[in-house]
């Protein structure tokens, strides 16, 4: 039927009126710095040229901006526009190659963002370099209006080389709190709006003074919807992750390793691995944070500080050989006010990190953790004030238990040489078994901390409300043990090679003493001295016929096997068996067990110099030897004030014959304690 024009006009009204709006189109544009000439930036074919062009730009929602790979715009980049919900502002990478670097020119940011909404920031890396430090980031973002803002991404990016200020004391110690790789700020206090949804994912941001990630200040509410997850953060020089200012954070599956060190390192002050002020309820969980550089106070892999309503918790995580040890309580030190929130650390994992430094009067719940400190005491400063330490493995060469009416005690494992707390009743005090304590070497390489067979700890944990639902490494609480494992008995196994072996470590940074420990006083070798001495980690070194190649792993790692009658498998022939090692406390030999491949066994005894030793024993070789040697910082002292250091130490080879016509199979170590007490520790072993 043909429509009359009074019914075709009224059908295009109706049409026009159920119709869907038209979506506003997406726009690309493209950015290449080293374009000799600027174009529109709408094609690849004529880029934007300049920072400028892009900050000249008023963006929308669905824009994307494009830099391409491989390419660097120096300057600073401060967009202007937001997007909408489910249609942010992309600021990504195309083509094929390095991320593309966005490089400050050296003023208080290379990304500058203020009250923009839904931006997402990925795929590139980011600088800020300058010769001299200042209060200065990677990406900042400012919401300066009373208004909420939302939206923000921050994904895939590296991050580096941001000069920031990396002194928390005098004239300038405010800078300290605005310097990081990533800084999200609401100034000033009080005023502006939150933001409603802070993603942060998969970054690596590395060398950046001041610190990692830092969500600074609070405005007129807190930010909700705060998620930082998996983000590698490495020789930073201050704090890890520091989350201010946010209701229910969820910080989770980052690492934070070397804090305090790197291009521009920690000066003067305090800092801490991961930790929440001014918030609501934080959980931080299946986190990793390591070799923390000493500081006046802190340098905890974990804290709980000021302004924290209702609870923080610590769940699932992993550290070792931080200066000042696992947990700072700090509620009631800052200028926020003390709300005594309550303190959980449950199902964590802490291989030489015992000191607790709880100044607070809140309620602190220290449930299912599992506490193995090779080379150090167990140092426990907590409230005589409604303190719960339930299902706890403490294992260590020393170690005492503050008492009060105000801290109790229930069923945990006190071993090594630690002394058991006089009000635990269901106390263990012989060995929990765990399957190879000390060999960790990351969050997802813990398995030497589950319970070996016919451990006391296995399925006699006490009940505790509020404990979750699973234990650290993801069984459910069906039957509860003490410690972190909660799972079924594992058996012992021989280790495949010696590295999967290593307990200790031998070998420290000169500038990060406290990773380290050969003896319980936490002594250990020099690793600038010994390179000063011929051994160059990943160099080969030659010792009595056999080849090792020194120290392939980064200064504060496990590096040595103390001898704890460990079977390592060794496959081969030759005429004798050649170890790297030193005997402590004294120990200067011990019976080794050769395994052939048809079954029959040889007893050897290997004899190694002690620490102090600068001759060997008969039939070995010094094949190092230093004027000094490294010593454990109390966490009092600041590391720029300088170290001490006392008598000269030493590492030995020695060899032991091999029938020549059989296969060895594996090779036993001498029995001893896993703790660095009396023993002999192995480096390296070959057969030659």
């Amino acid at each position: 039927m043909r429509l009359t024009p009074t019914l075709a006009a009224l059908a295009v009204a109706l049409g026009m009126m159920t119709a869907p709006a038209q979506a506003e189109a997406a726009r690309n544009f493209f950015v290449d710095c080293q374009a000799p000439d600027g174009g529109s930036g709408r094609t690849a074919a004529e880029p934007l040229n300049s920072l400028a062009a892009v900050n000249a730009l008023q963006l929308q929602a669905k824009d994307k901006i494009k830099f391409r790979t491989g390419t660097v715009c120096v300057g600073r980049l401060e967009p202007v526009g937001s997007g909408t919900a489910g249609r942010p502002i992309t600021f990504t990478s195309y083509g094929d190659g390095p991320k593309p670097i966005i490089q400050g020119d050296g003023g208080q940011w290379a990304i500058h963002l203020v009250d923009n909404s839904y931006v997402t920031i990925e795929k590139l890396h980011v600088t800020n370099p300058a010769p001299t430090t200042a209060k200065r980031t990677g990406i900042q973002y400012n919401s300066t209006t009373a208004e909420a803002k939302s939206g923000l991404v921050l994904r895939d990016l590296e991050i580096s080389d941001v000069a920031g200020w990396g002194n928390k004391t005098g004239a300038n110690s405010s800078w300290f709190a605005y310097s990081a790789g990533i800084s999200i700020q609401a100034l000033p206090d009080g005023v502006p709006g939150p933001i409603d949804g802070i993603t942060i994912t998969g970054n690596y941001i590395h060398d950046t003074g001041g610190g990692g990630i830092k969500i600074s200040r609070k405005g007129n509410d807190y930010h909700r919807d705060v998620y930082i997850a998996r983000n590698t953060i490495r020789a930073v020089g201050g704090d890890g992750i520091v989350v201010h200012a946010s209701d229910r954070p969820l910080v989770e599956h980052n690492l934070f390793d070397e804090g305090g060190a790197g291009k521009y390192p920690y000066v003067d002050g305090n800092f801490a691995g991961m930790w929440p002020i001014n918030s609501i309820d934080p959980v931080f969980q299946f986190n990793e944070v390591t070799r923390q550089r000493p500081t006046i106070y802190d340098s905890t892999a974990w804290d709980c500080d000021g302004g924290i309503k209702g609870s923080c918790v610590y769940q699932y995580n992993y550290s070792h050989d931080n200066g000042g040890g696992f947990f700072l309580g700090c509620q009631g030190c800052t200028e926020f006010p003390n709300y005594n929130a309550t303190a959980v650390l449950r199902f964590n994992i802490a291989q030489d990190d015992c000191r607790i430094a709880d100044t607070d009067t809140a309620p602190l719940r220290i449930y299912n953790n599992t506490f193995f400190c090779a080379s150090q005491k167990v140092d426990l400063r907590i409230p005589n004030k409604d303190s719960k330490l339930v299902n706890n493995i403490f294992y260590a060469p020393e170690g005492t238990f503050p008492a009060g009416t105000g801290i109790a005690y229930d069923a945990n494992v006190y071993y090594g040489g630690v002394t058991a707390a006089a009000s635990d009743a269901r106390a263990v005090t012989t060995d929990p078994k765990l399957a190879a304590p000390g060999t960790a070497t990351g969050a997802a390489d813990v398995d030497g901390y589950k319970l070996l067979a016919g451990s006391p700890a296995l399925g006699s944990g006490s009940p505790v409300d509020g404990l979750g639902e699973r234990d650290y490494f993801g069984n459910p609480l069906t039957t509860l043990a003490r410690g972190a494992y909660s799972g079924e008995a594992v058996a012992a196994a021989p280790y495949a090679r010696i590295e999967d072996a290593y307990n200790n470590v031998g070998v420290s940074s000169e500038l990060n003493p406290n990773t380290g420990g050969l003896s319980t006083s936490g002594r250990s070798y020099p690793g600038q001295g010994l390179e000063q001495a011929g051994l160059v980690p990943g160099k080969t070194v030659s010792v009595l016929g056999a080849d090792f190649v020194w120290h392939p792993r980064a200064y504060g790692w496990v590096d040595n096997v103390k001898a704890a009658g460990q079977t390592i498998r060794l496959s081969g022939q030759g005429g004798k068996l050649v170890l790297l090692g030193v005997g402590v406390f004294k120990v200067r030999e011990g019976v080794v067990k050769v395994t052939y491949a048809d079954g029959t066994v040889e007893d050897k005894m290997v004899r190694f110099g002690d620490f102090w030793d600068s001759t060997a024993p008969e039939g070995g070789v010094v094949v190092a030897h230093t004027d000094y040697h490294n010593i454990t910082q109390t966490s009092s002292k600041n590391p720029a004030s300088g170290q001490t250091r006392e008598s000269g130490v030493s590492v030995f080879g020695y060899a032991v014959p091999l029938d020549p016509a059989k296969t060895v199979a594996s090779v036993t170590l001498p029995d001893g304690s896993p703790l660095a007490n009396a023993g002999l520790h192995v480096f390296d072993m070959k057969i030659a």
